[in-house]
């Protein structure tokens, strides 16, 4: 009896100067905490938001409802430090201010059609079209953007206004409406991005899924009520160009401590990134795509995911994704091109890193830090 307890206390003791690793990525995670100086930037992002919904809206009174939830999708970030609102989402879910109803298709049971007998330049002979919405809504922002440049919110902080979009293929792209803080003085400004993917949103209640549809994943168990499916935009369609794809998004009306364990791990990216200077994982629109590519692909619940863990998955997810586009140019522009393979070879090691340290789960202090490059 004496010696199994001896043993318990053997296997709890850490040397001095370490720690578990689950304690210590917490740490890590909390170095990425917003100061209390930037703790109202959500009514900046609130201000920014309903100025730029307004000033599209007089283009076409569409767009106020196409930007109703941008709020939902913006980032705070100054330095390495990042937060977002507990409702965050990857995906900008509106619905049109005309009829529009789901054509579902047995035979094409991954795509749908929307029909509408609105005429509209985002319809096409009696379909809402994808394309004409992204092309429309990328136009649009772009111009709006350049003619306002810089918004003044109540706070009294000024924001020079950027946009840009990045290509994912058959969903065309993915948007970011960038807010810098213009500083006359020295130190890091703070920024508000949107970053969003736009989505049609219909209710269960209106307009139930046939069960030959496949609506991607739905976890039960983590989700108390499943209120609605979107629509996602095929732009590049394997069909034709009115295509839809049906999907069901997780985490539906989640506020609580799930999403706060993704903005932990969204901040352990970051540091991660800035610390080794890896630019993809520096960059908030690359680690919220990668959030989204997550949460519609990948299988795993995260209610039994330690923070940990669901770091290492996020980690893991970049870094197939870096190193099979590294060896694509590799393939395509020749083996002298080294430098294709660098950026993943360094992911790679940083990774393998992080893995020994979890299942070792005994790290120095001082390590870690420099692990994340914070020494």
């Amino acid at each position: 009896m004496e010696q199994s307890k001896y043993k318990g206390e053997i296997a709890m003791y850490l040397p001095e100067g370490h720690s578990y690793f689950h304690d210590g990525i917490k740490i890590i995670s909390d170095y990425g905490e917003i100061d209390a100086s930037d703790a109202d930037w959500l009514m900046d992002a609130e201000a920014i938001s309903q100025i730029l919904t307004e000033a599209m809206a007089e283009k076409d009174m569409v767009y106020k409802y196409i930007l109703q939830n941008l709020l939902t999708t913006a980032t705070f970030y100054r330095g390495s430090k990042i937060d977002f609102p507990l409702d965050f989402e990857q995906y900008l879910r509106f619905q049109m201010p005309f009829p529009v109803t789901p054509v579902f298709n047995s035979t094409k049971p991954g795509y749908i059609n929307l029909l509408t007998p609105t005429s509209h330049p985002m319809v096409s002979n009696g379909y809402v079209n994808p394309e004409s919405i992204q092309l429309l809504l990328r136009g649009n922002l772009r111009d709006t953007i350049a003619q306002l440049d810089v918004i003044y919110c109540p706070s009294g902080v000024q924001y020079k206004l950027s946009y840009r979009t990045h290509e994912i293929g058959d969903q065309g792209f993915v948007h970011e409406i960038l807010a810098c803080e213009k500083r006359e003085a020295g130190g890091m400004p703070s920024m508000v991005s949107f970053v969003f993917l736009p989505a049609l949103q219909f209710e269960f209640t209106e307009h139930p899924l046939p069960p030959f549809v496949p609506s991607g994943p739905v976890w039960l168990h983590c989700c108390s009520s499943t209120i609605y499916w979107l629509a996602l935009f095929q732009v590049y369609p394997q069909y034709d160009r009115r295509s839809f794809c049906p999907y069901v998004p997780r985490m539906q009306g989640i506020q609580d401590e799930r999403m706060v364990k993704y903005r932990n791990v969204l901040r352990l990216l970051l540091r991660i990134g800035t610390g080794n200077n890896i630019p993809d994982l520096s960059d908030i629109f690359v680690l919220k795509g990668l959030h989204f590519y997550r949460l519609r692909y990948n299988a795993t619940c995260d209610c039994s995911l330690s923070l940990a863990m669901l770091f290492i998955e996020f980690l893991t997810i970049h870094k197939e994704i870096t190193y099979n586009e590294a060896m694509q140019k590799y393939m395509t522009f020749g083996g002298q091109e080294q430098h294709w393979m660098r950026g993943a070879l360094q992911l790679d090691s940083i990774a393998r890193n992080v893995s020994t340290f979890y299942y070792l789960n005994c790290i120095h202090v001082d390590h870690l830090k420099n692990l994340f490059g914070i020494m």
